[in-house]
């Protein structure tokens, strides 16, 4: 497929990340496509299984302050 203009503009939202309360600033792929990993500004990370569309597993990154 080549991405011209009428094909960008035909892309629709797919999925929507509820999991995470704040805004997710990133996310990536497994090699495989299995699995995909978002960070959020909520200190959190969330796992998710690609086949099923649902999360696997959250943990939560708690700030140490010196």
């Amino acid at each position: 497929m080549k991405l011209t203009d009428s094909v960008l503009r035909s892309f629709r939202v797919a999925r929507v990340f509820c999991e995470n309360s704040d805004k997710i600033n990133c996310f990536d792929f497994s090699p495989n496509g299995q699995t995909v990993i978002s960070s959020s500004n909520d200190d959190s990370i969330v796992l998710y299984d690609c086949q099923e569309g649902k999360p696997k597993r959250t943990l939560y990154q708690s700030l140490l302050l010196l």
